[in-house]
């Protein structure tokens, strides 16, 4: 801490300077010769007088301006106090509030889930249904007009109608079968259920039925909005119906790899697989092994073991399914026996889900039952589930392969088309069903967290569909170019992340563009993305016996049907409501917990439901592994000798207290990014952590060290009515925080948007004209009528606020400066904006400018864009700060500044209230500056002394910078580097500067990251060819044809997710006119590493002098410096000699590491298996339900296949058009 400048009399330091400013120049004292060399005593002492100059001029000019020593004076003849938090009183506070939350959803569904029961049972199942269902894609009323909606704020302003359901029906699925007919006809009676909870819990947003016959009934009535292309939504296919349905499952896939699965069939069985994988969650473990004379797995890696189906174990699947090779023929002997071996091992070891377990075999036939297998490995008891698929059309081995189905408790599918495949695959969840609808319990599942289902997910697809048209957009600018020979290309990209060809093309290095950004100047807002958690329990047929018809073979080797009564176990579907995350954020309020404190949700995986850190998107897309980030990934402890995925013993004892629903405490050293990863902060954080009650998740707050345990105390209490609050929110220059939760009403469709701050005006009319303020309490429900429920301790302190900063600029120092230099230190110090912004969410601000001024600007104010109090960069920096230096402004430029000349320096400092180490923030207080007014003034004292000056930092033959605690450059005499890191600018001298211990280099990781690979095009050069290469080729085209017909008559197959159509890439030419093959690229998740610095504590307030040797090659020059830190500041100020220049080069092993790129952590395959085998840390989820004994009772009800015949003579008249 800068303790020579802590404890003076800076008020009186600051008159002298301030008035010396206008009226004569500031002098150094005593006279010396002023000689620069290094090591002489004039040199450190101009430049450490110069510091103190412009320290004093700079923080004395912010305190005046921002009243922050009237302010704080208010705070403490108010009576604000700092009082110590509990912090495990706390959690159990928040844990309870979350659990009450999450029990009203749980029981909102079981309703529904009842009356659907219900409703089945007295229905009469009509054959000859036919019924105008209102569908979502096409919404209408009942009487067949169009349905109108309105916007509903609590579903994200999404137009909606309250007063019906709509249907949604896959694309795959026969709208007008009478099945799907009548299930869409009785669950009508569901409406009046989810009108009734929503009426009693109005934070209820949709509430759903998905039916096991492929419809979706959902509440309220919405348009469906989907992608571009077909509607492939199957509520069958969602995590929640699976979870929902059936408990978690070990599967091998056994996937026949001999020489007659080739062709159609190979690319049938090869989605049959994808498909099978898209219905894993993260509670499931699989494998896929490939037989045929051996044995082998299609992930060497997963040799031998089941990996936990996460999406990287699953994207490893799909990449090796691509090129499999069909040879020989299958040893099915060896196959079943070696799937059931790995099953058998995994159940001894408590390894897998230990709950189902099943084999998929997917094969075009099987000579054999292999009952003598069976017998073997799953009889009597049969704890394995075998599923068959057999693919194709013209296949002989159909009973055998069904036989194996029957008789081991699975069910049989004949798949004969890719168009088939989806519904085809999803018939074994059912089955797996069967034991929870026996055993008559609903047990209530959590999923894991999901984004919106119209959010896009990055996927190689997504990523080339991009591409393209990103190149036919450049191609497209580049005719526009030539043909008006005027504006340059610029590429319309998403969110403007990627400006050009070259750094869309760029390879993996590039630095990723992060969800956060910096704090000055904000850009616009990103896409936002909403995240949801969904709880749903199973519908069950409560009819134990059904007329069934089956198909079965005469004598005469014919089909025939015959209906017979039958023992019954179906699942109706499964019914669910959805949770937004920001429903369990609005429960552990910010506010509670402090400035710099946050909290998050793991689940029984180790996996985040949300946390500050969490960053979803790259761009507009969804990253693939975005709901599946480890919190080891999240909370990096500050430990220089860890490398990547080198985790801390202690953060791992935490994270299995966690994940196994343990009460506890840590205290950890972490390190964590901010501002765009672009600075880095260290400091201990205390952990808290408790299960949230019947959810398989746990709740975590973090409270930063020392000041997260302390707490102002300081309330208004409004009720009384002897204040009058208006008076405190008269003007209209303050915000209040958006997104904090301080009084709520009962909304309503098309309610008119009403701001944050009209709720606090309403609140205080309704405060000062009546006593029917209704405070929120643990055991309120959400409102349900119009009384306004109002969060009593936040916005008391809010009101406590208010009067605290109320404070007139003009006057709060009238005793030190004469008022009329006020307007002239407005124009010295270039103020544009002064603010302050306090605990309780509130910001005040009063804008400088000229109305002209305000008129021209192009951007949105400061005061506009930054209401966010305690989670705006400036606030948190500021308080972390305040234990460097107590006294000191922290001062921050934007990234972007010295590439216009309009950019504005943010200084700020915080406020704490108590004595001694009790001390807790209470606000912040802030100034906006002109850069170009703050540069002058620096220049200005660099260039004063006694007498004459031998050297002045704007001379030619000096370097003078100001850099802030993290290496950016503040000022410069080039204004170019304002904003950059002084690294990009002389990594040599700043590789100095941390081997001498004034910045600390702090290595980070992100294990959020994406890298961009370039896929290198073949050379535009051509093959020779002789005339039988040609022939070859007219073959392979006829024959090409003639199987796309054929597949084309099967029905759709362009609706498997996985089946994309390809286009060329249109070639453009080159600036030399010659066509050039643009770059493709391939985007996947990705480790990567990157180095942040931070200006080491310091309590001397000496300046250091120092020497870079033999600096340049060329010169053979050394390179004098001096660095002094700046008082009351958080800026160093750097003085060298420009007369040697340095070559550009770092000396840690001659790299350029100090650029603050963010570089791929490049694995070892054996590293990288093993982690991806190893899985993380879990708990098994609850309950576990996978065998009945009244399941051998319901008889073989195990499938027949599909019988799907095209006609003859369509397909031939089809074939003969094709060739005309």
């Amino acid at each position: 801490m800068d303790r020579a400048f802590e404890g003076g009399d800076l008020k009186v330091e600051l008159k002298f300077f301030f008035f010396s400013s206008f009226y004569f120049p500031q002098v150094c004292g005593g006279k010396m010769k002023l000689d620069l060399k290094i090591g002489s005593m004039g040199s450190c002492f101009l430049v450490k007088t110069w510091a103190l100059k412009f320290g004093m001029a700079a923080s004395g000019g912010c305190q005046v301006a921002t009243c922050v020593r009237k302010i704080t004076e208010n705070f403490n003849k108010l009576g604000a106090l700092s009082e110590w938090v509990y912090a495990t009183k706390m959690l159990e506070e928040m844990r309870n509030e979350v659990r009450t939350m999450m029990s009203w959803k749980a029981t909102a569904i079981t309703k529904i889930s009842l009356e659907a029961e219900k409703a089945v049972m007295k229905y009469a199942f009509d054959p000859d249904m036919k019924i105008d269902y209102s569908s979502a894609k096409i919404p209408r009323m009942p009487d067949g007009k169009p349905m109108e909606f309105l916007p509903h704020k609590s579903y994200g302003n999404t137009p909606i109608n309250t007063n019906y359901s709509v249907v949604h029906v896959p694309t795959n699925v026969y709208d007008q079968s009478p099945d799907v007919l009548n299930a869409i006809k009785w669950s009508e009676e569901l409406n009046n259920v989810f009108r009734n909870n929503i009426n009693y819990d109005s934070s209820l947003i949709y509430q759903f039925f998905g039916s096991s016959t492929g419809f979706l009934r959902l509440y309220p009535a919405i348009k469906w909005r989907a992608p571009t292309g077909p509607d492939m939504y199957d509520c069958r296919m969602r995590p929640w119906y699976i979870q929902g349905a059936a408990s978690a499952k070990d599967i091998v896939i056994l996937l026949d790899g001999s020489g007659s699965m080739t062709g159609l069939r190979k690319e049938i069985a090869r989605n049959v697989v994808l498909n099978i994988l898209e219905t894993l969650s993260d509670n499931d473990f699989v494998t896929i092994l490939r037989f045929s004379e051996s044995v082998k797995s299609v992930v060497p890696c997963f040799e031998n073991t089941l990996v936990q189906a996460t999406e990287g174990n699953l994207r490893e699947f799909r990449e090796l399914l691509k090129d499999l090779d069909t040879v020989n023929i299958a040893n099915f002997t060896l196959g079943l026996i070696s799937a059931f071996e790995l099953l058998q091992k995994v159940a001894k070891n408590n390894e897998g889900s230990q709950c189902n377990q099943a084999i998929m075999l997917i094969t075009d036939g099987a000579p054999y039952t292999y009952e003598t297998i069976f017998a073997q490995y799953n009889w009597p008891n049969i704890p394995v589930r075998v599923f068959t698929y057999l693919i194709g059309r013209e296949v002989t081995d159909m009973d055998e392969v069904q036989w194996m189905a029957c008789s081991n408790r699975g069910y049989y599918t004949h798949v004969t088309t890719l168009a088939e495949v989806r519904e085809q695959v999803q018939k074994y969840i059912p089955v797996m069903s069967r034991p929870v609808v026996l055993s008559g319990d609903h047990p209530i599942v959590w999923s894991s967290v999901y984004a919106d289902v119209t959010d896009v997910k990055l996927s190689d697809w997504l990523w080339q569909e991009r591409e393209r048209e990103v190149i036919m957009k450049l191609g497209q600018k580049k005719r526009e170019k030539r043909q008006k020979e005027a504006e340059s290309i610029m590429m319309d990209y998403p969110e403007g992340n990627v400006s050009t060809m070259e750094k869309y093309s760029a390879p993996s290095t590039n630095i990723e563009f992060p969800a956060t950004e910096p704090e000055v100047p904000r850009r616009p807002a990103k896409k936002a993305v909403q995240l949801l958690i969904t709880v749903a329990t199973p519908v069950f047929d409560r009819r134990n016996f059904s007329n069934v018809t089956e198909r079965i073979r005469s004598s005469k080797n014919a089909w025939i049907e015959r209906t017979k009564e039958m023992r019954v176990a179906n699942i109706l579907g499964v019914a669910g409501t959805d949770v937004p995350i920001r429903e369990i954020i609005k429960l552990t309020p910010p506010h509670k917990l402090g400035v710099n404190g946050y909290s998050f949700v793991v689940t029984n995986n180790g996996f985040v439901l949300y946390h500050p850190d969490l960053r979803p998107l790259f761009q507009d897309m969804l990253k693939p592994e975005y709901n599946q980030v480890d919190m080891a990934e999240l909370e990096i402890v500050d430990d220089d000798r860890l490398g990547p995925r080198e985790f801390d013993e202690s953060l791992f004892e935490m994270k299995n207290s966690t994940i196994n629903r343990r009460i506890g405490w840590k205290k950890l050293p972490v390190k964590l990014h901010i501002d765009g990863m672009r600075r880095a902060v260290a400091r201990n954080n205390s952990y808290y952590y408790g299960p949230i009650e019947n959810t398989p998740f746990s709740l975590v707050i973090a409270l930063p060290e020392p000041y997260g345990h302390y707490r102002v105390l300081g309330q208004i209490e409004v009720k009384r009515k002897s204040e009058n609050l208006t008076q405190y929110f008269k003007s209209d220059k303050w915000r209040v925080h958006p997104d904090w939760v301080y009084c709520e009403t009962k909304s309503k469709e098309g309610d008119p948007f009403v701001s944050p701050e009209d709720v606090i005006r309403r609140f205080i009319r309704e405060a000062e004209s009546s006593q029917n303020l209704k405070w929120r309490s643990p055991s309120t429900g959400p409102p349900v009528n119009e009384v306004m429920i109002c969060d009593k301790h936040l916005v008391q302190s809010l009101a406590f606020d208010a009067k605290a900063t109320d404070v007139d600029i003009k006057k709060c120092e009238a005793a030190a400066m004469p008022n009329q230099y006020e307007d002239r230190m407005i124009e010295m110090y270039g103020i544009v904006t002064t603010f302050i912004a306090t605990r309780s969410g509130l910001l005040r601000f009063n804008d400088h400018r000229s109305d002209e001024e305000k008129g021209n600007s192009t951007e949105r104010p400061f005061y506009e864009t930054h209401t966010r109090a305690t989670d705006e960069l400036f606030y948190r920096r500021a308080v972390d700060f305040y234990h460097v230096n107590s006294s000191a402004f922290v001062f921050a430029v934007p990234f972007d500044a010295g590439t216009k000349n309009t950019s504005l320096v943010t200084a700020s400092q915080a406020i704490f209230v108590g004595k001694g180490t009790s001390k807790a923030p209470a606000a912040v207080v802030g100034v906006q500056l002109r850069h170009s007014a703050f540069a002058e003034r620096f220049f200005n004292v660099t260039g004063t002394c006694m007498t004459q000056c031998k050297y002045k930092c704007a001379d030619k033959q000096m370097d003078c910078f100001l850099l802030d605690n993290n290496g950016f450059v503040i000022v410069s005499e080039v204004h170019e580097h304002t904003g950059r890191f002084f690294g990009e600018i002389d990594n040599t001298l700043f590789d100095t500067l941390v081997e001498g211990n004034i910045f600390r280099k702090i290595r980070m990781f992100d294990y959020q990251a994406i890298c961009i690979d370039i896929i290198v095009p073949s050379g535009p050069a051509s093959l020779l060819k002789t005339p039988l290469r040609h022939l070859t080729n007219i073959v392979y085209w006829l024959w090409s044809k003639l199987l796309m017909l054929f597949v084309q008559t099967n029905v759709l197959p362009w609706l498997s997710d996985h089946v994309a159509e390809a286009s060329d890439y249109e070639d453009g030419p080159g600036s030399d006119g010659r066509f050039v093959i643009p770059n493709k690229t391939r985007a996947r998740p990705c480790d990567k590493e990157f180095v942040l610095y931070e200006m080491r504590p310091n309590d001397s307030w000496e300046p250091t002098k120092g020497i870079v040797p033999n600096c340049s090659v060329s010169e053979e020059c050394d390179k004098n410096y001096i660095v002094q830190r700046v008082p009351y500041t958080n800026l160093m100020m750097l003085v060298t000699y420009s007369e040697c220049s340095c070559d550009n080069i770092s000396l840690s092993e001659m790299d350029s590491s100090q650029a603050l790129e963010l570089e791929e952590v490049m694995y070892e395959e054996e590293e990288r298996c093993q982690r991806m085998k190893n899985g993380t840390l879990r708990k098994l989820p609850e309950p576990c339900v996978h065998r009945h004994p009244e399941e051998g009772s319901i008889g073989q009800q195990c499938g027949l296949g599909s019988f799907i015949r095209a006609s003859i003579y369509i397909v031939v008249g089809a074939l003969l058009l094709r060739l005309l």
